[in-house]
């Protein structure tokens, strides 16, 4: 029972310490709500914003800053899909507007924050791509355009290494026809990440177990154009690149190694 007084009393002590109906006017509510996010009061922002953004107009020039608060204040509480979206009525609300920029960026990153782990579904981190795509494309020399590039990077070391996982699922079930279709999608999708190099080791693995010649012959070809000439995997594999200008046939196992062959699909 102490217990429960306790925090009736807290909880009183806080309204007493911060009341927006208590402000006279927009302004001046605005200037103490400011203060109590500076202060990182989280849930006393929100209120002071939250009330803010009911109640002023639609064209009233603080509403952009209030909605931009209150969206950083769910995203300080990890509240992520409400500060995504109160990010974006800034964006949509006010395209011209300072903040458009920053608001855009906001909701691709509190939508990333969304999808942190590559075992599940992945839906609010292709959100979260197609947000920071949008912020290239409107406002490509914004500075929170060089945060969203490096965003949409790790998006797609992260996109890349789920589909690789994926794709070894079906390689450990021995399902080959679908392991091949996600490694091809890791390889042409995002081909400048670290699963990409290992999704074509996996290819090559695959292609010599099935006797797809021309594709292992591919897959070589697209490793010796890609990666470094001691990189150690894809020596084991195909072993080493062919001198410039060499038209011989390579043999390695059984994979005949042309220079020159151009990446292909390989079957459905």
């Amino acid at each position: 029972m102490l217990v429960l007084l306790g925090v009736v009393f807290a909880l009183a002590g806080c309204g007493r310490g911060f009341r927006p109906r208590d402000f006279a006017n927009p302004e001046a509510l605005f200037r103490a709500t400011l203060m109590e996010f500076q202060a990182r009061n989280w849930a006393n922002a929100q209120l002071g914003f939250e009330q803010l953004s009911n109640e002023l107009g639609a064209r009233d020039p603080l509403l952009p800053p209030v909605l931009f608060y209150l969206a950083m204040t769910h995203e300080q509480r990890s509240e992520y899909l409400l500060a995504s979206q109160a990010f974006m009525r800034v964006a949509d609300g006010f395209p011209d507007d300072t903040l458009a920029p920053q608001a855009i960026l906001g909701s691709g990153r509190s939508l990333q924050q969304m999808w942190r782990k590559t075992v599940l579904d992945a839906t609010e981190g292709q959100q979260a791509a197609t947000t920071l795509r949008m912020l290239l494309a409107t406002f490509p020399d914004s500075k929170a355009a060089a945060d969203a590039r490096v965003r949409l990077d790790t998006l797609d070391d992260r996109f890349a290494t789920k589909d690789y996982e994926v794709g070894m699922h079906y390689v450990r079930r021995g399902a080959i026809d679908p392991a091949i279709i996600y490694f091809k999608d890791v390889v042409a999708t995002y081909p400048n990440t670290a699963h990409a190099r290992l999704s074509w080791l996996r290819l090559h693995e695959l292609y010599t177990k099935i006797r797809w010649k021309d594709d292992a012959t591919d897959a070589c070809t697209a490793m010796w154009k890609a990666y470094a000439d001691d990189d150690l995997d894809v020596l084991k594999a195909c072993g080493r690149r062919p001198p410039a200008g060499d038209s011989t046939t390579v043999k390695k196992d059984s994979v005949v190694i042309v220079p020159g062959a151009l990446p292909r699909p390989g079957p459905n």
